[in-house]
């Protein structure tokens, strides 16, 4: 019901255009003198395209995810969030596109107990001066979460507090959400309400980068990028988790 393939080539071929979201291009992370986190990674994401980036443990996965997101600054290679090099900002201001135009859902949650469920969702647009306009509540309304909005945290079962946090990364109308394991503690059902609450964001327009280890999640997405030892291993378009399981398998046999 919430799948929708989308023509135009593969993220990997696609050039990087004006509608490009998210833009890595040859991107390297290395960390003291070990081997290569990230080794000369390429990856276009354009506005609407739901990508799942997946591999072993050590694989790369949530470095790529921290380089993208402006977390942490590659060694070497640009990245571009809407056609601004990362490169180029000064800290605050790698903090107000972080702010402005990324959303983040991680399996941590990193909910405000002590802030109603719409405060939480309504926090990037405190943070960043901009007043809410009843855009909190509609994100809540989104995720079918309005009704609980007076709440506090901890009266919401998991599945609703990843819910909450996927109203707060939608708020700001982002150009990327960044999901990162975002369904690792859920339970089947609840899982696929999360994921589909990320495909909705991908068919309005979002571009979403998806880091999960689950092959089942793998199937909510466009396309899935395999890493390993940090390099690109394959993409694989319209992924299901039969396909995506002999990959990973797969991988683990090369080492």
């Amino acid at each position: 019901m919430f799948r929708r393939q989308r023509g135009g080539g593969s993220t990997l071929d696609r050039p990087a255009g004006p509608s490009a979201a998210l833009a890595l291009d040859r991107v390297g992370r290395v960390y003291g003198e070990g081997p290569a986190a990230l080794d000369g990674v390429s990856l276009t994401v354009p506005a609407g395209r739901f990508v799942a980036v997946m591999g072993r443990s050590g694989s790369g996965k949530s470095t790529l995810l921290q380089c993208a997101a402006g977390l942490d600054r590659p060694t070497s290679g640009t990245v571009t969030v809407g056609g601004q090099p990362l490169a180029a900002l000064r800290d605050r201001e790698l903090t107000r596109l972080r702010r402005d135009r990324i959303g983040f859902v991680f399996q941590s949650l990193n909910l405000v107990p002590s802030l109603t469920v719409l405060e939480n969702a309504a926090l990037p647009l405190l943070l960043a001066g901009v007043p809410d306009d009843g855009r909190a509540l509609a994100a809540l309304d989104g995720v079918g979460l309005a009704d609980r909005a007076r709440d506090t945290p901890d009266r919401l079962s998991g599945g609703q507090r990843q819910r909450v946090a996927v109203a707060r990364a939608l708020v700001t109308r982002p150009d990327v959400i960044f999901a990162d394991e975002p369904t690792a503690a859920l339970d089947p059902e609840t899982a696929a309400v999360v994921l589909a609450l990320l495909r909705r964001a991908a068919d309005a327009g979002r571009a979403v980068v998806l880091v999960t280890h689950d092959p089942v999640a793998a199937e909510w997405a466009d396309e899935a990028l395999f890493l390993d030892r940090g390099r690109v291993a394959d993409l694989m378009t319209g992924p299901d988790a039969g396909r995506v399981r002999r990959m990973l398998r797969g991988l683990g046999e090369s080492r």
